[in-house]
């Protein structure tokens, strides 16, 4: 296998495993913007704008329930432990390259380190903290800024839509922000295994570069801009 044939497996696998987490993303924001939208409904209104009154911020605490309802709910939790899952078949793929190589062991208190430490951090940015700051804390903010500044419902409506579901230009605003973040995170998991391998062996690596000559041999060609 050549470092090219690896990086093509690698990225196979995740942009495998980044299309199934989308697709149940768009029913994860889907099932959001309907529970969402079940309680919103409710708000009381005059001439089409949201009155504000005590009754109105009391739905407000029920759609904030709700939106940490899905998120902690079986669909979203699944799709980013399925999203994780790949990183064993990582190993696999960086293990089958290296072991071509004179001297390679495999490290096993070392990837079970950094599998336990890229798992905590899809943990903090996936599912807890990061979630909170970048997809809840302003989903509630536009909840708030709506009632408390009596928004017209009709648009209050189609901001949550566009926040949540997103539209022909952007996608919505937690597949948006988790799925960048999971797809850098295994990018990441796989280089970091490779640089540590790299480093043990004492292994350099070389790009086949300056172009190519109607006289450039076969071997020129095959490894053109290739490491």
């Amino acid at each position: 296998m050549s470092p090219d044939e690896l990086a093509r497996l690698i990225e196979e696998l995740i942009v495998k495993a980044d299309t199934n987490f989308a697709r149940n993303m768009v029913k994860v924001q889907g099932a959001l913007y309907e529970e969402i939208l079940s309680v919103v409904k409710n708000l009381e209104t005059e001439d089409g704008y949201i009155l504000q009154n005590s009754n109105n911020r009391n739905i407000l605490s029920q759609a904030e329930e709700k939106i940490s309802e899905v998120f902690s709910g079986a669909l979203y939790q699944a799709s980013v432990s399925s999203y994780v899952a790949i990183i064993p078949k990582i190993d696999e793929l960086n293990q089958q390259y290296f072991s071509t190589f004179k001297g390679f062991k495999e490290n096993k208190q070392f990837l079970k380190s950094l599998q336990s430490q890229s798992i905590k951090t899809v943990e903090k940015y996936v599912l807890q903290d990061g979630l909170e700051s970048q997809v809840i804390s302003p989903l509630s903010q536009i909840l708030n800024q709506n009632v408390n500044s009596g928004g017209k419902f009709s648009g209050f409506l189609e901001q949550i839509r566009t926040y949540v579901k997103g539209n022909d230009q952007v996608e919505g605003r937690a597949l948006s922000y988790s799925r960048t973040f999971l797809r850098d995170s295994m990018f990441t998991y796989s280089r970091t295994f490779q640089q540590s391998v790299t480093a043990d062996l004492k292994i350099e690596y070389y790009l086949y570069s300056g172009g190519l000559r109607d006289t450039s041999r076969p071997f020129c060609i095959e490894r053109a801009n290739k490491f």
